[in-house]
């Protein structure tokens, strides 16, 4: 099954990262297949020479082991979790900020890191942690948002970070403010450290907190022609760009579990705002599918809200939306967010199935009938995230409750403390 071929190792990361799916759809006999090959087999490709992004190795292989584990208590899957992240995380106190890439057998990382890698691995290696009674796990990564922290004191009281870093010296460096690509998940495991440690980690809670203020009174812009909320990119020169990508709609999501526990109600009202707009990303094509990225139109000259380049005009599968169209519909009860759900789920059957067997990204969705196969493989985090949220977002609200569990940036759950 799926490899890491993109980044140059061989991971059986689809397998890996859908465990936990087969598992929560009650898929069983597919599930204790898959399992058992892992167990078997998935050691020893831990020890192929070869580079790995350290980030999408965290989240999606580290994450997919930790939550088969805790939901199947096979022990095989937490001796693969220790193994991975001794491996992963001993190049982690040779710089400031750990590099991109890491060569799991000799330890060797190379490359420059954007802000969100280095701060989405928090979540997985405070797990482990707690499984495993290795408290240095925790501690390598908490002394990377300890860092981190003292950026945000000295250069960034705002709580927004530019996604640009020196891994050497461990500083953020001048460039634009995002909630898309590079800055997005650091501001989700803000709020995931605060409600993973039981909320007894509080200064996580207060981290977040002003960077929402911050990403409310700077980010939110708003289209000239229906008013439709999006979150710019802010460039140092104070500019906001009306540009936001489909990883940007995971947002809506964040702000609603954060409200859940203790957020203010306008952080809910920004989310349902939010989220609007991220549907009619999917709404506004002939194919009902989101491009990748959309710029929303401030100009008053009676054109369309969205607005999409050509070269933008693809959809690889991905899950922000529908995640947030579950967390949305949880939260309030609104059974609008499982129709908006429905339009967009049957438009990936309508359009990426394959008759073969899977399912394809396409390009052109501003066509009403997009062309398959805009990139060769079918990206684990479909059948980790997107097809996983489909299904809670139409499950009762107890599998997998919220009050209980914290899903990483890849889906994968973990229970609260």
């Amino acid at each position: 099954m799926g490899t890491f071929s993109a980044m140059g190792h061989d991971m059986a990361l689809t397998l890996v990262d859908s465990l936990d799916t087969l598992y929560l759809l009650g898929m069983m006999d597919e599930f204790n297949e898959a399992a058992d090959w892992a167990e078997a087999n998935m050691m020893a490709k831990h020890q192929l020479q070869g580079y790995v992004s350290a980030f999408e190795t965290t989240i999606r292989a580290l994450g997919g082991y930790l939550a088969a584990y805790q939901l199947s208590g096979r022990p095989g899957f937490l001796a693969l979790a220790d193994d991975l992240g001794t491996r992963l995380s001993r190049p982690f106190r040779e710089v400031a900020f750990p590099r991109f890439q890491i060569d799991l057998v000799d330890g060797v990382a190379i490359g420059r890191s954007c802000l969100a890698e280095f701060t989405t691995i928090q979540l997985e290696f405070k797990y482990l942690a707690r499984l495993t009674g290795k408290i240095e796990y925790a501690d390598a990564v908490e002394a990377i948002m300890d860092r981190v922290a003292q950026n945000v004191k000295d250069s960034y009281p705002d709580g927004l970070l530019p996604i640009s870093v020196n891994n050497d010296a461990g500083t953020v460096v001048s460039d634009r403010i995002t909630l898309g690509a590079c800055g997005d998940s650091y501001y989700e495991y803000l709020l995931k450290q605060w409600l993973l440690s039981g909320k007894r980690d509080t200064k996580y809670r207060d981290m977040y907190a002003t960077a929402v203020d911050s990403i409310n009174r700077k980010l939110v812009g708003r289209s000239a022609k229906s008013n439709w909320t999006y979150l710019g990119e802010l460039h140092p020169d104070g500019r906001l760009d009306s540009v936001m990508d489909h990883l940007v709609c995971f947002v809506p999501g964040m702000l609603a579990l954060g409200y859940i526990n203790g957020m203010p109600s306008w952080h809910l009202d920004l989310a349902k705002e939010l989220l609007h707009s991220c549907f009619q990303m999917y709404n506004q094509t002939p194919s009902k599918l989101a491009p990748e990225r959309v710029a929303f139109n401030t100009n008053l000259d009676g054109g369309p809200d969205i607005q999409l380049n050509p070269n933008d005009a693809f959809y690889i599968l991905r899950p922000e939306t529908v995640e947030s169209l579950m967390i949305l519909y949880r939260v309030t009860g609104d059974a609008t967010y499982r129709a908006w759900g429905k339009v967009i789920f049957e438009a990936i059957e309508r359009h990426c199935k394959m008759d073969q067997g899977g399912y394809s990204s396409v390009h052109h969705v501003d066509k009403a009938t997009p062309t398959k196969g805009f990139r060769p493989e079918m990206e684990s985090f479909f059948t980790a995230e997107t097809l996983k949220y489909f299904y809670l977002l139409y499950s009762d609200e107890t599998v997998v409750p919220l009050d209980k569990f914290v899903f990483n940036t890849e889906a994968h759950p973990f229970p609260i403390a």
